[in-house]
């Protein structure tokens, strides 16, 4: 068939084209990832035995805040890298206000802290753990995420699947920190931070591919 035939067919049936919605998709993709990562986090590791007192602690929701606020503004760029013709420079400028917002809470916690004591303050027995599980912990939102591009219409895909892998690294943080129990800023960014890298490289190399139409 030619071309112009199956422009023409498919203009004559308009019900024989696939239905899609790419924002519910997007809030589908969100919904199955947040849920996957939590859940895998509480049968994998279990959350932290202190996490009743830990919530009435502002580090706790400093540290949890900027992984939610991370996750959100790069699900925005996950959504907007689907649309033709919608900027992300803005929202990718914004995303390092995360890491801005933990280094100047770093520097008033080192400000404050004997400098016997500084390096305890980026230090943890569970940095392994830390940078092993955050990417498990995001695999099934990168997943989700990229089912849901791919649904849509990214004309860059490698720029596509790095908003795709910080959304879930975000989210595979965010589900860790309640496990986690290393509060501090400087653990959180230098820590978290890399291993929310790491989870972007991946999906990078990996989901471009699949983006691609």
């Amino acid at each position: 068939m030619k071309t112009d035939e199956l422009i023409t067919l498919l203009a004559r049936q308009p019900d024989a084209l696939p239905r899609r919605n790419p924002d519910r998709d997007l809030w589908l993709a969100l919904a199955v990832g947040l849920v996957a990562a939590f859940a895998l986090m509480a049968l994998a590791l279990a959350p932290r035995p202190d996490l009743a007192a830990a919530i009435a602690e502002p580090l706790f929701w400093q540290k949890a805040g900027a992984l939610a606020v991370l996750a959100a503004l790069a699900a925005w760029a996950t959504q907007r890298a689907g649309r033709p013709g919608r900027a992300l420079a803005p929202l990718e400028r914004a995303r390092w206000a995360v890491p801005a917002w933990l280094l100047a809470a770093t520097a008033v916690t080192l400000a404050v802290t004997p400098a016997g004591e500084r390096a305890a303050l980026f230090l943890s027995p569970t940095i392994l753990v830390c940078l092993s599980m955050i990417p498990v912990l995001s695999l099934v939102p990168a997943l989700a995420l990229t089912w849901a591009l791919r649904r849509a219409a990214p004309t860059d895909p490698p720029r596509a699947a790095h908003a795709i892998g910080w959304a879930a690294g975000a989210i595979g943080g965010l589900a860790y920190a309640f496990h986690c129990q290393a509060d501090q800023p400087a653990y959180v960014l230098v820590w978290y931070g890399l291993a929310i890298a790491i989870t972007v490289v991946l999906t990078q190399a990996i989901a471009t591919r699949w983006l691609r139409w």
